[in-house]
């Protein structure tokens, strides 16, 4: 839910200059970005271990963890996912933001921020920071209000985040674990309700972008909010959500799978 190429950017559309696709990826940071979600993927994977299959998984599940959040692997098929999905989108307006000043000062503020949310305590912090960010800091609060309207941002992360629960459940099911269950039942079991989910989802998704965004001027966020907004931010926005949510559910059931290997040995 927390909301992730060696060589690929060797692409060249004419000797010297890179693809318009090639030029966005890199503006975006997308390597660092995935970097960052492997990272916090890891750690989160690993924990699975005490309440999932304790004492049971050791190196072996360490091995399969690094396996699942291989960085070239999942860097590529989060760059084919998007290519995919942008293929026909004119990207020059989306280079043009994001390799400007204002477009690199925003993102470099994203991933930092992001970075910084791998820490729980960061997190606790900036949510208690930002807590009562709609009396002392208004115009901020209805920025990022707006953003996260406009891209969709809670309900998209809220549908997401179940993608990957079921998926993760299937998986686990598949390989043999929680006899006696349906799928639906271990959902269920799992997702602990749309309302907890919601507020959850919000109170992260408001405290990480009041923490990138709070250094930026109101111009630089109005100008960002204006690109979402336009056909072309549109595009993008959907393409990221659609190629993470592909990559973050390819992991979900491959942790499933593997975590679920682990359960049925135990069970037996």
């Amino acid at each position: 839910m927390r909301i992730l190429f060696a060589g690929i950017f060797a692409l060249w559309a004419v000797a010297g200059q890179a693809a318009p696709f090639d030029r966005l990826m890199t503006a975006m940071q997308m390597d660092e970005i995935v970097l960052i979600l492997a990272e916090e993927g890891t750690a989160s994977a690993l924990e699975l271990e005490e309440s999932m299959f304790p004492g049971r998984g050791g190196a072996a599940w360490e091995e399969e963890v690094a396996r699942i959040y291989d960085v070239d692997a999942r860097r590529l098929a989060l760059r084919e996912s998007m290519a995919e999905l942008l293929s026909e989108t004119d990207l020059d307006p989306l280079v043009a933001f994001f390799e400007s000043d204002r477009g690199q000062r925003i993102m470099t503020l994203e991933v930092t921020a992001r970075r910084a949310f791998i820490d729980p305590a960061m997190e606790e912090a900036a949510t208690e920071n930002f807590a009562d960010a709609e009396d002392t800091r208004p115009r901020l609060y209805d920025q990022i209000s707006e953003f996260t309207e406009v891209n969709d941002l809670i309900t998209q992360n809220i549908e997401g985040a179940f993608r990957s629960n079921v998926a993760f459940a299937l998986g686990a099911h598949e390989a043999g674990a929680f006899a006696g269950m349906t799928v639906d039942q271990l959902v269920a079991q799992m997702w602990g309700g749309d309302e907890m989910v919601e507020a959850e989802i919000r109170s992260w998704m408001f405290a990480y972008l009041m923490t990138a965004y709070s250094p930026l001027s109101e111009a630089d966020l109005d100008a960002y909010i204006a690109l979402s907004r336009s056909e072309e931010g549109d595009a993008l926005n959907a393409a990221i959500m659609g190629a993470f949510d592909a990559l973050f559910t390819d992991i979900s059931y491959d942790l499933g799978t593997s975590a679920g290997r682990f359960m049925a040995q135990q069970e037996l």
